[in-house]
């Protein structure tokens, strides 16, 4: 969490650090669009060596930020504080390597998320500015799911797991000046999560860490504050 708090004192120390700019210099930004978590298999290793391989429907992100433009630093570059959820419905299935039987699962992965973020945008001498960038900060993931027995019946309750700490994204786009001020842009973001730790009732009773990685694609619009 240290690490979290420092990212996001750095950021806000950045954004007030402003004190010769106009406030045309600030803007907000809002986005939206489709999420895809990353689908993965783990072994748990016990006295049926069970398989679990885990995979999510396309789900969606949404976000908003307050940022600076940093011309005065370096043409091109801003800094914002983003705030984002991202949620995908979980399916899945479980295999015993030792005994041939298998179960399903159902559920859903979602995070919600604080970057401080940095971007440059590559100046191309027209409205179109592509950029790139990235940034880190702090997320939490909730993971929550029901595991099936092999006849089909239900596990006792529902497996549920958070798992909070350090996270990060890169991250690249194109945004298009629609008018003097605002932006319409689409870009493309991997974010690394912290893990996911998982064990106990209806994952063979052993403990076993899953990656917590996503990719988005998302519709953003930016508007500058005029003073």
């Amino acid at each position: 969490m240290n690490k979290s708090y420092l990212l996001a004192s750095v950021a806000a120390a950045v954004l007030a650090s402003s004190g010769q700019a106009q406030a045309r210099d600030f803007y907000v930004s809002v986005l939206g669009g489709g999420n895809w978590w990353q689908s993965q298999s783990r072994t748990v290793v016990n006295d049926t060596s069970t398989v679990f391989h885990f995979d999510t429907e396309t789900g969606f992100i949404l976000g908003g930020a307050v940022g600076v433009h940093l011309d005065n630093w370096l043409h091109g570059l801003r800094a914002e504080l983003e705030a984002s959820y991202r949620r995908n419905r979980l399916n899945g299935n479980w295999t015993s390597t030792d005994n041939g039987n298998t179960g399903a699962m159902t559920g859903h992965v979602s995070t919600f998320a604080m970057m401080a973020n940095v971007w440059y945008d590559i100046d191309c001498g027209s409205k179109y500015k592509p950029y790139i960038g990235g940034g880190a900060g702090w997320a939490r993931t909730r993971f929550d799911a029901v595991v099936f027995t092999t006849d089909g019946t239900r596990t006792r309750g529902t497996t549920a797991f958070d798992a909070s700490g350090f996270a990060w994204q890169l991250g690249a786009g194109v945004n298009y000046e629609v008018m003097p001020g605002v932006d319409l842009g689409l870009g493309y973001r991997f974010t690394v999560d912290p893990k996911l730790h998982l064990g106990g009732e209806g994952f063979a009773d052993r403990n076993f860490t899953i990656d917590n990685q996503s990719h988005s694609v998302a519709v953003s619009l930016t508007i500058d504050i005029d003073s």
